[in-house]
């Protein structure tokens, strides 16, 4: 019985560390999109350089999301990565081709929903690109191999213990 209550515990453990959790996104900034050119991801980087108002050119693009991004979007993300969100003009848009919105993933956590519509001046419109580049050192494993690391580490000292006892 005793065995049960331990191998209950490590399954709840290993099941909580595998479900993900919902991070929040903390707004940087804005520009017009007709501040940097085309919708691709060089330009984008730049857009992001000049809001966050530092050198960028040592992050890398970790996610490109172009397809099926029709109001909220719920996407995977690295933790600390930034986002930089392209917004069609929509009405009372300021900016021909529309605004870059800038996003930090705060919270250290793997999932966000950016928001459908565009909410600076220079975009108010649908989603047209999410593009998430990640600074120096943010790579960490995924939450699958996490949990599967953590689950064979708790049953090999469980079954240490066990030997021990004997």
């Amino acid at each position: 019985m005793n065995s049960l209550k331990y191998l209950l515990a490590i399954g709840a453990l290993t099941a909580a560390f595998v479900l993900p959790a919902q991070a929040h996104l903390e707004f940087q900034g804005a520009i017009a999109k007709a501040d940097v050119g085309n919708n691709s991801p060089p330009a984008d980087l730049v857009a992001l350089g000049i809001v966050l108002d530092q050198d960028v050119s040592n992050f890398t693009l970790c996610g490109n999301f172009e397809e099926g991004l029709n109001g909220d979007t719920t996407i995977d993300v690295m933790p600390g990565a930034y986002l930089v969100v392209h917004y069609g003009k929509g009405k009372g848009g300021t900016s021909k081709g529309g605004g870059l919105e800038v996003f930090l993933v705060a919270g250290g956590e793997t999932q966000v929903t950016v928001p459908g519509t565009g909410s600076s001046a220079f975009g108010k419109g649908g989603i047209s690109s999410i593009r998430e580049f990640c600074p120096p050192g943010t790579h960490v494993p995924d939450s699958g191999t996490t949990a599967m690391l953590l689950g064979g580490a708790l049953t090999g000292l469980g079954l240490v213990r066990r030997y021990l006892k004997r």
